[in-house]
């Protein structure tokens, strides 16, 4: 095979480069060809640059949430109820002769009942009443606040102080051994009349709905003389809002247990109204098979069972749970808010499921 000269000459060219290479390598200690195999073996990578981008800070936020007015009622969150609070299937009736049922609730119910989230809705009585479950909730009887442990001194009904343990004899009705928490209970304030109060109620229901029970009460100005309440509250007639609107909230809320109460009273109230309205609240629980807070009961009875009634023959509270001359809160002494304060942890151990 005969080359060109000019590929011949190319050919010497680098056979001498190669060779030269080879020689220079060997000298310098390389192995040229074992060189030439790592090489082959190593793969390379490009080397890849990310565009930088500049990015526009974003615009501080404006909040289109804040109301530019107060709610009237602040919620707060509540966690999931420990317990699984059934509607009852039948009637269950609070009163005068539950209250002494509260030192009976046997250990495993009390706690039951602490565990039901229970929110009211009342007037300045709601508030005394409120205070008596935080007597009840105090360690002991002994430490308890002051508000909690007033009552008369004798039978005469003038005078009256705060008793301690040093007492020799302290009234029976303002004793409790402490301890039943209310950390589930809430009360919130009604200020309105008796139709506002109860639009309110029923207009606020949606939101304490995750509540196991919300109630309400009428307060003893809803029933003072010459008040319409006892003429179309149970009147399905009415155009305005009575009872009928509380069915069909139950109707909407099938799994929540409602509790209805009498009212509350006073030394002037005793009136027709009230009589009339609380003696057909009994009536209607009772047909219907209804839960009843029987307060205008309780308040109605002095500690021994006696009742208390105005000249009229018409339900008054009995001057041994206030100081007033005609009014009706319970603040100064303490036997009336306790009395009640237990009739209710008698009630929601029952819905609980406690039967005595």
């Amino acid at each position: 095979m005969h080359l060109k000269r000019p590929l011949m000459g190319l050919l010497i060219a680098i056979l001498l480069i190669v060779g030269i290479v080879t020689l220079s390598a060997q000298a310098a200690g390389v192995n040229p060809i074992r060189h030439l195999q790592q090489i082959t073996q190593q793969v390379f990578l490009p080397l890849l640059i990310k565009n930088q981008v500049t990015e526009t800070p974003a615009p501080t936020p404006t909040n289109t949430n804040t109301p530019t007015t107060a709610p009237s009622s602040t919620v707060s969150p509540f966690p999931t109820s420990s317990v699984t609070l059934v509607p009852p299937s039948g009637s269950i009736v609070i009163n005068r002769h539950s209250v002494d049922l509260y030192d009976r609730i046997p250990s495993q119910y009390m706690q039951a009942a602490e565990n039901i989230r229970f929110v009211f809705m009342d007037r300045s009585v709601g508030v005394n009443i409120n205070d008596g479950l935080t007597c009840l909730a105090s360690s002991t009887w002994a430490s308890s606040a002051a508000n909690c442990r007033r009552s008369y001194i004798d039978e005469s009904l003038t005078n009256w102080k705060t008793f301690t343990t040093n007492d020799n004899q302290i009234p029976e009705s303002i004793l409790f051994p402490g301890g039943s928490s209310r950390s589930n209970i809430e009360f919130i304030t009604g200020m309105g009349t008796w139709e506002e109060d109860l639009n309110a109620f029923i207009n606020l229901y949606p939101t304490y709905a995750n509540r196991d029970i919300f109630t309400f009460q009428h307060n003893y100005l809803h029933v003072a003389a010459g008040s319409t309440i006892d003429n179309v509250y149970f009147d399905p007639n009415y155009n305005g809002t009575n009872i009928y609107d509380l069915m069909a909230l139950e109707t909407r809320y099938p799994n929540k247990t409602f509790v209805y109460w009498t009212t509350s009273l006073a030394l002037s109230v005793g009136t027709a109204d009230a009589q009339s309205f609380n003696d057909q609240m009994r009536n209607w629980t009772a047909t219907n098979r209804k839960v009843l807070l029987d307060v205008a009961d309780i308040e109605s009875h002095s500690p021994d069972g006696s009742a208390c009634r105005n000249a009229q023959g018409y339900e008054v509270i009995c001057e041994h749970y206030t100081t007033e001359t005609d009014g009706g809160h319970l603040g100064s002494v303490s036997d009336g808010k306790i009395r009640i304060a237990k009739a209710i942890w008698v009630m929601l151990a029952q819905i609980a499921g406690w039967q005595p």
